[in-house]
Parts: C-alpha cells; sequence; structure tokens
C-alpha cells in the first residue's frame, strides 16, 4: 500500500485545511481542531493511506467505513 504525507495548506482557529503532497493523488481533507471531525473534500487515491500532522492535530490511519 501507498503511503502519502499531507501537508498543512491553511488553517483558521477551528479547523486545517490537509492536502497531499502527491500532486497525482489530489486529497484534500478539512480537520476540525475544537471538535473532532475530518470532512474529505477530494477523496484522491482511495487505496493510499494519507498521514500528516500539525502541532496537537494528527492525521494518521484514516479508513472509511
Amino acid at each position: 500500500m501507498a503511503i502519502h504525507e499531507m501537508f498543512c495548506e491553511t488553517e483558521t482557529a477551528a479547523e486545517v485545511l490537509f492536502v497531499c503532497a502527491d500532486e497525482a493523488c489530489g486529497r484534500r481533507v478539512v480537520v476540525g481542531k475544537s471538535r473532532p471531525r475530518l470532512t474529505v473534500i477530494d477523496r484522491g487515491d482511495f487505496s493510499a493511506s494519507h498521514v500528516g500532522s500539525l502541532g496537537g492535530v494528527v492525521v494518521d490511519g484514516i479508513e472509511a467505513a
């Protein structure tokens, strides 16, 4: 399984936008800071494992239900 690293593209006081560093993938997700939630904006390569972090917010090993 491929592992793609995600990085913070922008953030507000409440949310962080993470973008996959693999340009062919295109995954983008928004992670809530105060209320833990994950919103997938662009699915990208669904078969790849995506990881990344920003201070106290960590995205690791998330799988679709």
